[in-house]
């Protein structure tokens, strides 16, 4: 076993649980404003009697009796109805009171609810990261392969993001007639339930120890994508003890598993070959069978009592085929060995035991493909399913190739590394380079890093010349020793590595060699070198003008940037220019790099 370095370890965001039962809106007071206008009108009728009897009294006063009765009747009247008013307005000072109670209430738990969401988010997002951040966890190795079988989230690998419940239940009070409450604070309470107790978009996995068989149906690309994020996900926490990843495939969709013979996970410790452990990538299943763990005879059936702990099998079907009464996988499936499979067609769901992720027609979101969940007899789920593209993939199974190891029990083979720079470059045959293959795109944190040479154990060294806000060691450095040490073959190896990982579009070269063009030679006709400056006779005026020409380069891309939109750096350029739309019309900014043996 490697042994890995040793970091600084961040302790996990804790999951919030428990619960808050939720009080009960505030009631309506009865409404007494009629029997109060009962008990005020009977004064009223006895004062409207004593007006009358008044008012026929004695004629000789019979103006002077009016105006009495009249203003009598309408200090009455105006009593009454100030009467009404007071118990009106105490009323709705009564009601107003209890509900911005209430509401102040409802205020202090949805702070709780909403600092629950952020801690289970954060929570979900440590223990199943994107897979756009596994190789930098792959290369920082502090978190690497951190599940083991103790752990709550063993063998539980992320597939997306999708809505779920609340971790912190809000339980809410028993329902009471919608006449007897405060229809505003229900109001209020059924939007907090409403907006909290389902939170979207969080980081959701599936346990493949719960189904024998994972279904990616739909377009082959996206169900590609997603399983290549899934098995990146899996080799990330998981040693290669505790998880083993192999391939099926078709001769037409091998190239899309090239990346794997990086993986640890993936070398069989039973068939090696010249250069170590056979990665464990086939289009037969006889072959494919040799090279996996020889105990699978020994697993007990999907569904029956589960044997002694082994290694969890993960077995991606892509164009290929498991014959029925095969002797390696059985129909009915095996503990400890979940397939993974990409389907051209498909049918009804008839077992429990197999999860069907379906890719529907519909644009992406945050980047992602929607996909929906579907098992036998459980309701389904919506969500959106990561895609991982090949660079990523590869990039993330570079950074695990020099912990290659075997699980336990087994010889421990010595890593062995590339002895060829076109190995070390991950590139293959140099008479069948491929410059579509060896130029796509990679990812930001690859792009201007390329192995050099090898360490002491084997693993490739990387240089990366991008600044340091980008992950990089640059973007400016100097190479010392001794006359004879290597320095001109290093600055070779560099110019030529970058050269052939990089397309001109990304990268441009200024070379300049002040040992009369030894170091560079042959390298002017490359398509990134723009030009090769040496200090023979006919090209020592070359050297008074580069300072020039590359000031006046400097302005051009200033301005360059100035009129796409104000960018402020080339990444920012280039992220327009992926992005399509407008961006797309936008001429490329390669990355300007300058070579210089004999600084002097």
């Amino acid at each position: 076993m490697t042994t890995l370095r040793s970091g600084h370890r961040l302790d996990p965001p804790e999951m919030p649980t428990g619960k808050i039962e939720l009080q009960a809106p505030p009631e309506l007071q009865p409404h007494q404003g009629a029997g109060n206008a009962l008990m005020m009108a009977i004064p009223m009728l006895g004062s409207v009697g004593s007006i009358v009897v008044v008012s026929s009294m004695s004629s000789a006063t019979g103006g002077r009796s009016m105006i009495a009765a009249g203003m009598f009747l309408f200090a009455t009247l105006g009593f009454v109805v100030i009467m009404v008013d007071r118990q009106r307005k105490q009323r709705q000072q009564q009601v107003t009171g209890s509900r911005t109670e209430y509401l102040r209430y409802l205020a202090g738990v949805r702070k709780t609810a909403r600092d629950a969401a952020d801690r289970q988010r954060a929570t979900l997002g440590w223990h199943h990261p994107a897979p756009s951040a596994l190789p930098a966890l792959a290369e920082d190795r502090s978190r690497l392969w951190e599940h083991t079988q103790t752990d709550d989230n063993f063998l539980h690998v992320r597939y997306g993001l999708s809505s779920q419940p609340l971790s912190l239940e809000l339980i809410p009070p028993e329902s009471a007639l919608v006449e007897q409450v405060d229809p505003a604070s229900a109001s209020a309470l059924h939007r907090l339930l409403v907006v909290h107790r389902l939170q979207p978009n969080l980081p959701a996995s599936i346990d493949l120890r719960a189904f024998d068989r994972i279904e990616l149906t739909g377009p082959g690309d996206n169900a590609r994508a997603l399983a290549r994020a899934m098995l990146c996900s899996a080799a990330a926490f998981h040693s290669p003890e505790h998880v083993v990843v192999a391939v099926l495939a078709s001769e037409d969709h091998l190239v899309e598993w090239d990346w794997l013979k990086w993986l640890p996970h993936s070398l069989s410790a039973e068939q090696g070959d010249a250069v170590g452990p056979r990665r464990m990538v086939a289009t037969s299943l006889d072959d494919l069978g040799s090279m996996l763990p020889p105990d699978l005879s020994e697993r007990p059936r999907f569904g029956a009592d589960e044997g002694p702990a082994r290694p969890h099998i993960v077995l991606v079907i892509d164009g290929g085929r498991l014959p029925p009464g095969n002797h390696v996988i059985p129909p009915d499936g095996l503990h400890g060995v979940t397939l993974i499979d990409l389907p051209g067609q498909w049918d009804e769901l008839e077992d429990p035991s197999r999860l069907r992720l379906h890719f529907e027609d519909l644009p992406p979101e945050l980047g992602l493909a929607p996909v929906t969940a579907l098992r036998l007899r459980v309701d389904s789920l919506k969500g959106l399913a990561d895609q991982m593209d090949l660079a990523t993939a590869e990039a993330f199974a570079r950074r695990l190739a020099p912990l290659n190891t075997v699980p336990a029990g087994r010889e421990t083979r010595e890593a062995t590394g590339p002895t060829d720079f076109m190995d070390l470059l991950g590139l293959g045959d140099v008479f069948a380079f491929d410059t579509s293959a060896a130029w796509r795109s990679r990812p930001a944190r690859d792009r201007l890093r390329v192995p050099f040479g090898v360490g002491d154990n084997g693993s490739p060294v990387h240089l990366d010349i991008k600044e340091s806000a980008q992950q990089g060691m640059g973007p400016h450095g100097l190479v010392i020793g001794a006359t004879g040490s290597g320095k001109s073959e290093f600055l070779r190896t560099l110019v030529l590595g970058l050269s052939m990982t990089h397309s001109p579009e990304q990268l441009n070269m200024v070379l300049v060699d002040f040992k009369g063009g030894a170091t560079f030679a042959g390298m002017s006709q490359m398509p990134h070198v723009s030009a090769v400056i040496t200090n023979l006779a006919e090209e020592l005026t070359l050297v008074d003008r580069m300072q020039d020409a590359l000031s006046g380069e400097m302005v051009r891309r200033q301005e360059m940037l100035r009129a796409a939109g104000n960018y402020a750096s080339i990444r920012d350029y280039e992220k327009a220019r992926a992005a399509g739309g407008d961006g797309a019309a936008l001429e490329p900014m390669p990355s300007l790099f300058r070579g210089v043996d004999e600084f002097a």
